[in-house]
């Protein structure tokens, strides 16, 4: 009996001893992924001679021209390096989770607004919501997606496109299933697990290795 609790005393104290450097461990494992992954945010805008417009309906948007040129600004983090996008249309009902919708680049290397790196893709799309103007409607739909580098690293992300029309009925116009145009403008921001998380989550696995142990010294 005295042996089975020494070897139950030795286990729990190495397990605990083993928190903090599993913690550590989960720490650097994700600052690595992360540090490799796109990260900050950016608002957006059509941009081109004519700029890029919209065409809004229940079950798609589709830009003129195809795929159009947006303009990036306020941007932070990895987004510095980016001053333009291509925007790409999107069956939004229903939406395929992953649908390609920005492919972030400069506007001096053309090439980079299409070679499928360094994109955002959407993976929800939200129910818009309408705001009557004087001269027309704003109609702001809120989504999630992710950031990818082109080597495999997502990050995930969220935002919104915010639609502005002369339709001042554009509410009447969408539910009908009808379309509307619209100038654009939006914003899409990364989204990281907080630190306190991932401290839970290192407690939680800590915790399950303790219970494991503890059975193995009862059998």
């Amino acid at each position: 009996m005295i042996n089975f609790k020494s070897r139950l005393l030795n286990a729990t104290l190495a397990v605990t001893a083993a928190l903090p450097l599993a913690t550590a461990g989960l720490f650097t494992s994700a600052g690595s992924a992360q540090a490799a992954a796109l990260n900050g945010g950016f608002n957006y805008g059509g941009a081109g001679f004519p700029a890029t417009t919209v065409t809004v309906s229940k079950t798609f948007l589709k830009f003129d021209p195809s795929p159009g040129l947006a303009s990036l600004s306020l941007r932070s983090g990895d987004f510095t390096a980016f001053n333009a996008a291509s925007i790409f249309n999107v069956t939004t009902n229903p939406l395929a989770s992953g649908s390609l919708f920005l492919d972030l680049g400069v506007f001096a290397t053309p090439g980079t607004l299409t070679d499928g790196a360094n994109t955002f893709s959407l993976t929800s799309f939200n129910t818009p919501t309408f705001s009557i103007q004087s001269a027309g409607t704003n109609v702001r739909v809120n989504y999630l997606g992710f950031f990818d580098d082109g080597f495999g690293n997502k990050t995930n992300a969220e935002g919104y496109i915010t639609f502005v029309t002369q339709d001042t009925d554009a509410e009447g116009t969408y539910n009908s299933g009808k379309t509307f145009d619209a100038t654009f403008t939006g914003l899409a921001v990364s989204t990281v697990p907080e630190p306190a998380a991932l401290l839970g989550l290192g407690a939680v696995g800590a915790v399950m290795a303790m219970s494991r142990r503890r059975k193995s010294f009862l059998q």
